[in-house]
């Protein structure tokens, strides 16, 4: 609730907030999402929910297609 109830989390659009979920949910231990597009897909949102998250600072992304949730209150 740290994450998902400030201001900046709120005024996302509902597809990147619903996505940040659908990630959060499918993320192992510390927070890796190895097929993040598949995830995009199965959720009915788009690739720019990933990038609105990741311009935000939610996830991390990598060039190898596996992203990293952040965890934005220690920010």
């Amino acid at each position: 609730m740290d994450v998902t109830e400030t201001d900046a989390f709120l005024e996302m659009p509902l597809t990147a907030q619903a996505l940040y979920f659908h990630l959060g949910m499918r993320g192992d231990d510390d927070g890796f999402v190895s097929n993040p597009r598949s995830i995009v897909r199965v959720s009915g949102c788009s690739e720019s929910d990933l990038v609105t998250l990741a311009k935000s600072g939610y996830i991390i992304t990598f060039r190898s297609g596996v992203i990293v949730i952040s965890d934005r209150s220690e920010q």
